[in-house]
């Protein structure tokens, strides 16, 4: 329960960066514009430097077979996800983009700094795993689903700039070489900007719209209630019955971390995807922010429930 309450302390901390952003907007001290920048800082600087800062560690068959752990498990919980979702999409009408949000959760923004806070910066190394999984998946099965198109993204999936961040960082971790003092340092505090300015842009976002609109939407209730309970549910049930932890010595906590990307809140990039395919944009931003407001409560709940197994 301890680890359930310092993430809690740590998500309210994070909501309260959020608010600032929001303040901001309000104020019209930033315009919503402004949000864009601060999200290609996030894609293309922080997150980068923070996956190749968290491979600088000691090569180890464990550590390796604790990745494998973690890439397996990730690409399980998606497969399981996209599953219940089909299943659930007559019943629920769901359209592409609610199946899209509800499978895909912001398994990098959100939670890097939620393990750096909760378990440290060496544990961002097991993080990689579901990034992998989920850019491939996301970028083929993830895109069709909300643009309506068979064609995998594969070029998409090579040039993604946080997939060859980790190819970096994995090949630095294989091969034992590390990075100069200084340059680690500098990646390592490029990457703590990670957290920051990601809750800046969302509560920009919240800002830059309507309270009535966002909170109106009772469609993106149902697509909540998949994206942070129903399905983090079935990942935490599944992981708990086949006791997949003991796999590996660590596999208590590489498990933690896939169960808080699991719960997290609904993808950025489906928003992205609905907004260049012109797929209900306005809805699937209404889901991605009042995910990343509930998943406040939800998240430190599933993580609870995975602790009791």
């Amino acid at each position: 329960m301890a680890i359930s309450l310092a993430l809690a302390k740590q998500i309210g901390s994070m909501l309260i960066i959020m608010l600032f952003g929001f303040l901001t907007v309000r104020a019209k001290i930033l315009a919503l514009e402004n949000a864009k920048v601060l999200t290609k800082i996030v894609i293309y600087v922080a997150a980068p430097c923070c996956f190749i800062a968290s491979f600088q560690m000691d090569f180890s068959r464990e550590k390796l077979a604790g990745l494998l752990l973690a890439l397996v498990c990730a690409l399980v919980v998606h497969v399981l996800f996209i599953a219940l979702t089909k299943l659930l999409e007559k019943p629920l009408k769901l359209s592409g983009i609610e199946r899209a949000s509800a499978v895909y959760p912001n398994g990098v923004n959100l939670i890097i700094p939620l393990i750096i806070a909760v378990l440290g910066r060496e544990w961002v190394f097991y993080n990689s795993g579901f990034m992998i999984a989920q850019t491939v998946l996301m970028w083929t099965h993830g895109k069709a689903l909300v643009c309506e198109e068979k064609k995998p993204g594969l070029k998409e999936i090579a040039a993604n700039i946080n997939v060859i961040a980790i190819a970096i960082g994995l090949l630095l971790f294989l091969t034992g070489l590390r990075l100069p003092g200084v340059i680690n340092s500098s990646f390592e505090a490029a990457g703590d900007l990670l957290g920051p300015l990601s809750m800046l842009v969302i509560g920009m976002l919240l800002g830059g719209q309507s309270l009535a609109e966002v909170f109106g939407d009772r469609r993106a209730y149902l697509v909540c209630f998949l994206r942070l309970i129903a399905l983090p549910l079935s990942a935490v049930l599944l992981f708990g019955l086949t006791r997949a932890s003991s796999f590996h010595p660590e596999g208590k906590y590489i498990l933690l971390i896939t169960v808080m990307c699991a719960s997290s809140a609904s993808a950025a990039t489906m928003t992205q995807f609905a907004q260049l395919y012109d797929k209900s944009p306005a809805h699937a931003g209404v889901i991605n922010v009042m995910s990343v407001i509930f998943c406040i409560i939800t998240m430190p709940l599933m993580v609870a429930l995975y602790q009791l197994f």
